[in-house]
């Protein structure tokens, strides 16, 4: 049994190192970016709107500002913190995402904050521009825009699209907040404009539903469309420069955050293994950041194992694996509830009628039956070779693989979505829509009324109720409307963190090769290779799914990104590894994937 590392210490835990460095960027950006930029608009705002005043009278008018401004930046950040996440919400279709945020909690607590915000942020800048003989003069139309229809509409986007969610990069593992927020300040400038200006269109029946008056006239509507204008820059603002502090990375003043331990590499396991997702995050973007780093110190201790009793790479190993496991099991299973939908159409019946093969009359999805990860013998799925490729001339698939000595061409873009269709487009030509070929609006009713008539059954009846007919994870929304790509984040939510898995593993694979080639890193090729390939079959799967019966050529969603990832990583440990892998025990699966890829990889014109 594999010793996990003990943490003598708590203050040596991942997470607790790495709540501090959040708590000290979230203070920095308190203490230092709000203030200074709540001082600098509040300058600004009394500068155009001193009139006739004195300088006493300014600097009456300058200090109230700047502390309403900064009391804007304050609660807002408190609630970012509070709904805080990096997971995907499990909606399934756009619909179904609208309808349950706007009926959520959060809706309402945005709303309340946003309408609180919008007040004070009007009555600071009301004096700039002449807006606030547009407060005296149209005071009901003003009220209705400040206190309704800017928080409103802006809630609205924020909750909609998710904008608590932080999105992280697989390319950098540090991102500066200065380098994050020049990027998207252009953006947000460019929505508070669209909201400006559709605000305007709407706000004629927003007024005509609350008063008696549709229109007041196009300056007063300019004004108020320039007072939103400026609501919604602060608000952008703030909450783009919550995000960039928060998302800046697993690195503290340029070193590992693992290293402000003792113990670094035992702490990072901490991390790996953490219930906590942003700490289990960073912790892998860490990982893999190691695993890639051009400094070869990084990886030493990983290396070279200082502790006792404890096998460092089996527990990072172990880590990995795991997570690329929870994934592999989840699009699985959904993949057999996808399959057991398919029996009961009768569409699909006279589609097995038209397309009948006696050999895969037992086949299941794509002609395959589904995998459940823990068997040892997986069968033939999309994303494995084609039979075709084997060595069956003597009855048997030998675990060895013979590769060849010299220089095959490969970059890792050959076999991204927008250059190759899939690697099971070969053999693969099932190109029906997976539920039903009926409409929707029928599959929703269908959907309805069987679900209605089990309930019946099932409550004056319960022994004649099958059992395989209450199994069913297709909800109504879902029959009514099936999201590929939605359904693909509700499967995996942490897909970055499979992603951060699989170039953990392959960076040090391919680097413990040259840096420490006897060791228990290059010893566990044939595992990762192993669990890799199950990935590429059954993530291909999913990726080959067509439930709306068009291509999948350029369909991208993060289970079609992992599947790339997972191609990408088998074949470059493959070729790295070489000649070495003849030494090693591999599954049968593996060696024929290994075979296939390396023919893909030989017979493409190296010029292209």
């Amino acid at each position: 049994m594999l010793e996990t590392p003990t943490i003598s210490n708590s203050k040596h835990s991942y997470n607790v190192i790495f709540s501090d460095i959040c708590k000290t960027r979230f203070n920095h950006m308190v203490t230092r970016l709000f203030l200074t930029t709540s001082v600098l608009q509040s300058v600004i705002i009394t500068l155009l709107s001193k009139g006739n005043s004195s300088a006493l009278e300014l600097l009456l008018m300058f200090l109230p500002k700047v502390l309403l401004v900064y009391s804007v930046s304050i609660f807002m950040i408190i609630t970012r913190k509070n709904y805080l996440h990096i997971d995907s919400l499990g909606y399934t279709s756009l619909f179904t995402q609208i309808i349950g945020q706007i009926l959520s909690v959060r809706f309402f607590v945005y709303e309340t904050l946003y309408s609180f915000c919008s007040f004070l942020v009007a009555f600071v800048v009301s004096d700039c521009f002449g807006m606030s003989a547009i407060s005296q003069e149209y005071a009901e139309f003003y009220r209705i825009y400040v206190w309704i229809a800017i928080p409103t509409i802006y809630t609205l986007q924020h909750v909609i699209f998710d904008l608590d969610k932080l999105f992280f990069s697989l390319d950098s593992q540090y991102q500066p907040p200065q380098t994050y927020i020049a990027t998207n300040l252009s953006k947000g400038v460019m929505k508070c404009l669209i909201l400006s200006l559709l605000l305007i269109f709407i706000s004629p029946f927003i007024f005509g539903f609350l008063t008696t008056t549709w229109f007041i006239g196009i300056f007063p509507l300019l004004k108020l469309s320039m007072l939103a204008f400026c609501i919604f820059i602060n608000f952008e603002f703030i909450n783009v420069a919550f995000t960039a502090h928060m998302s800046i990375g697993c690195l503290h003043k340029g070193k590992p955050i693992s290293a402000l331990s003792s113990t670094p590499i035992e702490t990072l396991i901490t991390g790996l293994s953490s219930k906590k997702p942003f700490t289990k995050l960073t912790a892998f973007q860490e990982l893999s950041y190691r695993a890639t780093s051009s400094d070869p110190s990084l990886r030493l201790l990983i290396y070279n194992n200082p502790y006792r009793n404890v096998n460092i790479w089996k527990s990072i190993l172990r880590e990995c694996l795991s997570v690329i496991q929870e994934s592999n099991d989840a699009v699985n299973n959904y993949l057999r509830t996808l399959q057991k939908s398919m029996e009961t159409t009768s569409s699909l019946e006279k589609a097995k009628k038209v397309n009948y093969n006696p050999a895969a009359d037992n086949e299941g999805l794509f002609g395959n039956e589904p995998i459940t990860i823990s068997t040892n013998n997986v069968t033939h799925i999309p994303g494995s070779a084609p039979q075709s490729n084997y060595d069956t001339s003597s009855g048997s698939v030998s675990h060895k693989i013979s590769l060849r000595e010299e220089n095959v061409l490969l970059k890792r873009n050959r076999f991204k979505h927008d250059n190759t269709p899939g690697l099971t487009d070969h053999y693969h030509t099932y190109n029906e829509s997976l539920i039903t070929h009926d409409t929707k609006l029928f599959a929703f009713v269908r959907e309805l009324f069987n679900k209605l008539k089990n309930s019946i059954t099932s409550f004056f009846f319960p022994s004649t109720v099958d059992a395989k007919d209450q199994i069913s994870s297709l909800s109504i929304f879902e029959a009514w409307y099936l999201s590929k790509s939605r359904q693909a984040e509700r499967l995996v939510p942490l897909s970055i963190i499979h992603a951060e898995s699989i170039v953990s593993l392959m960076g040090f694979l391919i680097n413990a090769i040259d840096e420490s080639p006897k060791g228990s890193v290059v010893a566990s090729v044939g595992e990762v290779l192993k669990y890799l390939e199950r990935s590429v079959a059954i993530l291909g799967k999913f990726n080959e799914w067509n439930p709306d019966g068009k291509s999948t050529a350029n369909s991208l969603n993060v289970i079609s990104i992992l599947y790339e990832s997972s191609i990408s990583a088998f074949l470059e440990i493959v070729l790295k590894y070489n000649v070495l892998l003849n030494e090693v025990y591999l599954d049968e699966d593996v060696i024929k994937l290994s075979k296939w890829v390396l023919d893909m990889c030989s017979n493409e014109d190296p010029v292209n």
